[in-house]
């Protein structure tokens, strides 16, 4: 399933009222109990399965009982969400939560971003892949290419720079600033999309932080970028990433002196686990009655 851009701008302009209502309100977490199908009318705070392909999977999940590090060092217990590929190059899962963040520019240069990720060794799984942070910019009624996502990759933030396989089987926490990869910072930074004059990176170079980013936008195509927004926060495993078992927790951006969010995500509670507790009370009563 996926959620066309065209569809996706009608929730950005429904969604701004509420964004700008939230914007002056203090820190916030929202839990996250699952990822809707995608609609013509974004809700915001909502999370979509933006873009599942063929053998793609997104779900959140309870990780009581999983073990390992996964259950030890999981960063908001006791839910996470969970995206997986099958072995195929088209595999996909990408889920998104969608509204108007504010001016691009402003965001870039000065909004912090968080998220926490834990890789799953997979036997022939693409080594490379991890969950990556996505956002998307938009300038609505441009003149052109006028719609991208800048993309986090881990692969691409490891230390000493290059592409390199990120740590497998532990939780990984990521905080991101504007000049987070910036200049000969060799843990990397971001690759673009396309869009704004700019090609696509196709997952690789140039690797840019996000204030780099904002120049480069506004140099290349400096009509449209003026009216750029920041319009989506995603997480995702792309295409040609084989056999992954990926989870994140704990995105969040905070703008300051706007927006500031935690997005925490928890399985829903399995209804049969109610049903036993509520039969364990009546039992329980019934005894006592005796």
């Amino acid at each position: 399933m996926k959620l066309s851009v065209s569809r996706f701008l009608a929730g950005v302009a429904a969604a701004l009222g509420y964004v700008v209502l939230a914007a002056g309100a203090s820190a916030a977490t929202v839990v996250v109990n699952g990822f809707e199908s995608p609609v013509a009318m974004p809700v915001a705070g909502a999370w979509y399965a933006a873009d599942i392909r063929d053998g793609g999977t997104a779900s959140v999940v309870d990780l009581t009982g999983m073990g390992g590090d996964l259950e030890s060092n999981q960063p908001l217990p006791n839910g996470a969400a969970m995206l997986t590929t099958g072995m195929a190059n088209n595999d996909k899962a990408e889920v998104a939560t969608y509204a108007d963040y504010g001016d691009a520019t402003t965001v870039l240069n000065t909004a912090l971003f968080g998220f926490d990720y834990y890789k799953q060794t997979v036997a022939g799984g693409n080594a490379f892949a991890a969950p990556s942070f996505k956002i998307g910019i938009l300038a609505q009624g441009g003149t052109g290419d006028n719609y991208g996502q800048l993309v986090f990759e881990p692969n691409w933030n490891q230390p000493g720079g290059g592409s390199q396989a990120p740590p497998a089987d532990a939780w990984q926490s990521v905080s991101i600033d504007a000049n987070t990869g910036a200049g000969a910072d060799p843990s990397g930074g971001w690759f673009w999309t396309g869009g704004f004059e700019l090609p696509n990176g196709a997952g690789g170079p140039p690797i840019r932080s996000l204030a780099e980013w904002a120049t480069a936008f506004a140099t290349a195509d400096p009509t449209d970028f003026a009216n750029a927004r920041v319009v989506s926060l995603a997480m995702g495993v792309g295409t040609y990433n084989q056999g992954q078992i990926g989870y994140f927790d704990n995105v969040s951006i905070d703008i300051p002196g706007g927006l500031a969010t935690t997005f925490d995500f928890q399985a829903i509670p399995e209804p049969t686990s109610a049903v036993l507790a509520a039969a364990g009370c009546l039992l329980t009563g019934m005894r006592r009655r005796k």
